[in-house]
């Protein structure tokens, strides 16, 4: 009897064991540890879509069937209003996503006391990381110009520019080299300045032709600017916004360190502004191949967090029922040729992407992005949050 209850005890022992062993390895292995290990993020890469939300998401898939974006394991929303007003314009939502501060409309990546604020980019600068802004549009734009400098008028592209030449941003892509450049050289700078030049002794490489993208994965410091204003409408551009961007994480993937990678779909919000659906729709089909092409690295890389949003919708698209209310079709009607106060979508990929879900305002997107980085942002002060809290009424 002693023996049976010894092997009995023995068994039960051995049982035992083997249980805390396969709890302990399924708690090593449970998606909590899983997320706390790729918690921090070495890459990030934002893309937004300017001007676009909800409808311009729906009306693209209808003509062009599911998108990458929507694809995306994490959705949210943002709300977009500016510190001064409940719509907001491109240099506030910049600035806004950028800083993780409210600003009034019409200035980039500074308050209205003139207060400069660090910007994600700028952040990734001091920590090692390499930086890299692409748009659509000229890159003295208001968005791209809120990741990188420090003014109180958007539309003073020619001072923009020359803040550019300090920002030590890694590669500054896209257009724009108009604003750089004097008229003696093909420009329209009436002061005679040749920005480039001077970028080009501080060991920047320039680009100025579609055939050499795929140069600028062989440099460090690069700017490309493929026309001197804005990149043609797609699809008449191409694919030139991909190869831009997959040149660029050729050459930032190498930084081990990690890089921060702002990428711009500018021409949607024109195409709102312009109520054009058929341009529309075809700038959201190029937005939506870039993430597409960035999802694919971030998938091969695995320490890639992508993070897709907007700034604002423009146009008021709807898309009621056609002729005779038959529900098999509908119409694309614009209510505005302005900007609207519609909230937008955010999807993310990667490490950390589930802080992304829920509902809430866009400053949130630069205070998570820091505060995965290691920076904490204060929230605003008390005249700040008044003056916040009050648009929101």
């Amino acid at each position: 009897m002693r023996t049976k209850i010894s092997k009995e005890s023995s068994l039960n022992t051995h049982i035992v064991s083997i249980l805390f062993l396969i709890f302990f390895l399924l708690l090593s292995i449970s998606p909590e540890k899983k997320n706390n290990q790729l918690a921090i993020p070495k890459n990030v890469i934002l893309l937004i879509g300017d001007g676009m939300s909800y409808s311009q998401i729906t009306a693209t898939e209808y003509f062009h069937g599911s998108l990458n974006m929507t694809s995306m394991p994490y959705h949210g929303t943002i709300s977009t209003h500016s510190l001064n007003r409940r719509v907001t314009d491109s240099a506030a939502a910049a600035t806004a996503i950028a800083t993780s501060h409210k600003t009034r409309n019409g200035m980039v990546a500074i308050l209205p006391d003139g207060t400069h604020l660090q910007t994600i980019a700028q952040y990734a600068l001091e920590m090692g990381k390499s930086t890299a802004l692409l748009a659509s549009s000229h890159i003295t734009h208001a968005t791209p110009a809120a990741f990188a400098v420090h003014h109180k008028k958007r539309g003073e592209y020619f001072n923009i520019a020359e803040l550019f030449v300090n920002s030590d941003i890694n590669m500054i892509l896209g257009a724009g080299s108009d604003y750089f450049l004097p008229e003696s050289d093909g420009g329209k700078r009436k002061d005679g300045k040749n920005l480039i030049t001077e970028m080009k002794e501080q060991g920047y490489f320039y680009i100025n032709i579609d055939k050499n993208i795929e140069q600028i994965s062989e440099h460090e410091k690069v700017i490309a600017f493929i026309e001197p204003m804005n990149l043609k409408p797609y699809p008449e551009r191409a694919d030139q916004m991909i190869r831009l961007t997959n040149s660029a994480l050729l050459r930032l993937s190498q930084n081990p360190e990690g890089f921060f990678f702002m990428i711009e779909g500018s021409q949607i919000d024109w195409a709102g502004h312009d109520r054009n659906a058929d341009w529309m729709i075809q700038e959201m089909i190029d937005f939506d191949n870039v993430i597409g092409s960035v999802l694919e690295f971030a998938e091969k890389d695995g320490n890639t967090l992508v993070v897709v949003t907007s700034d604002h919708e423009t146009g008021g698209l709807t898309l009621p029922a056609g002729r005779f209310g038959n529900s098999d079709e509908f119409r694309y009607k614009f209510s505005t040729r302005r900007h609207t106060a519609q909230q937008v979508p955010l999807f993310s990929y990667g490490p950390s992407a589930e802080l992304f879900t829920g509902s809430f305002d866009n400053t949130d997107i630069a205070r998570k992005l820091f505060s995965l980085w290691g920076k904490q942002i204060e929230e605003p002060d008390s005249i700040g949050m008044e003056l916040h809290q009050s648009i929101k009424k």
